[in-house]
């Protein structure tokens, strides 16, 4: 599945005249395996043992290249970090305000919430960032551990 998606994606790169590069498909994979929100940092470092030939830059410039032309989205959290995340389907975030960790959440209506959006806004919607912070089930454990010591 994760071959036919990827293999999707560098068509619709190719028909609009987009070189597809070793590094550029690398990192394409990656987003594509890879539901952890990374940094560009995160993806240089998960690859460069396999591909010498990749630099931070590279990484960096693609994957800014590559959100506006494919499903991936650039995410800029509260602490100013930038990390990325392939929106293989149309879903929010949950975000632990203990340790960072970001969460897809699926939502079933999600296309129903962006028309009553754009009903009740008036404009057209080109881009929705809906964050959801709280603490996570983990955290929450530690943390009732914490209280109980």
């Amino acid at each position: 599945m994760t071959e036919n998606k990827l293999e999707q994606i560098i068509s619709g790169l190719r028909a609009q005249k987009i070189r597809v590069t070793d590094q550029r498909r690398a990192i394409l994979e990656y987003m594509i395996t890879h539901h952890n929100h990374p940094t560009a940092e995160d993806v240089f470092n998960d690859l460069k043992s396999t591909m010498t030939n990749i630099s931070i830059a590279t990484v960096y410039n693609n994957l800014r290249f590559l959100t506006t032309v494919t499903p991936i989205r650039e995410l800029t959290y509260d602490d100013k970090s930038i990390h990325f995340d392939y929106f293989h389907k149309n879903h929010f975030h949950a975000i632990c305000n203990n340790c960072q960790q970001v969460y897809d959440v699926d939502y079933h209506d999600y296309p129903y919430l962006i028309g009553v959006l754009e009903g009740d806004s008036g404009f057209e919607i080109s881009k929705i960032e809906l964050n959801v912070k709280g603490i996570c089930k983990n955290c929450q454990k530690v943390l009732a551990r914490e209280r109980k010591s």
